[in-house]
């Protein structure tokens, strides 16, 4: 697993196709929280919607780097399709640690804020939460579930548009209102740790149903 681990974000750091998606993620941060100077927590709802944006893009990219021969020559290798998508689920959250801290500091620096620790902790659990529900969107339209690009591609765009809009088909409606609410951290800390988990759950379930259609393809 660690051998695969450092092959994959090797070979991803020699694609470049990690560029697009972080390069996205900080234009919307420059253009949605510089100069804001409202709760912190508010501009941390910003990241979140961008932090979806960009870990659903990331991980369509990162499980479709490699043509269909190398695939299946990781496959016969690992002997176990889960095993692969695991550590490519990993490889994406791995990249999406970085973003997150920028994320995280990005508004303090450029804006005029009230800073706090519970405001940090709040800000780092609710993009976390959206790196997972984005990956969770991104298995699901890899080429390993749909495999013509134009499709996955307007697949992906009507599902970060559902999770944003329909509270109960994903934690990221709650996570945007709850960030929004005005409350002192410590009253968000319950449902923001809910949310969370419910986002890791979401992913796991994305995972394993990625797993069956692939397998059934091949």
């Amino acid at each position: 697993m660690t051998a695969l681990y450092r092959y994959l974000i090797t070979s991803v750091l020699l694609s470049q196709r990690y560029l697009p998606p972080t390069l996205i993620f900080l234009a919307a941060l420059a253009v949605g929280t510089t100069s804001d100077s409202g709760p912190l927590e508010s501009s941390y709802a910003f990241c979140v919607l961008a932090m979806l944006v960009c870990s659903t893009w990331l991980t369509v990219a990162i499980v479709n780097h490699e043509d269909a021969t190398q695939h299946q020559i990781i496959l016969v290798l690992i002997g176990d399709s889960l095993r692969v998508l695991a550590v490519t689920v990993a490889v994406v959250l791995t990249w999406c640690v970085p973003l997150l801290v920028i994320g995280l500091a990005y508004p303090i620096v450029t804006g005029k804020h009230v800073v706090t620790f519970g405001a940090l902790a709040v800000g780092a659990a609710a993009q976390l939460s959206a790196a997972m529900v984005g990956s969770a969107i991104g298995l699901l339209c890899s080429r390993l579930v749909i495999p013509r690009i134009g499709l996955a591609t307007l697949t992906a765009a009507a599902g970060i548009l559902a999770v944003l809009l329909l509270r109960w088909l994903s934690p990221i409606r709650p996570l945007m209102t709850l960030l929004s609410n005005e409350h002192p951290p410590a009253d968000n800390a319950v449902p923001l740790i809910l949310l969370t988990a419910l986002s890791a759950v979401l992913l796991v379930a994305a995972l394993l149903a990625t797993r069956v259609l692939a397998d059934r393809k091949e």
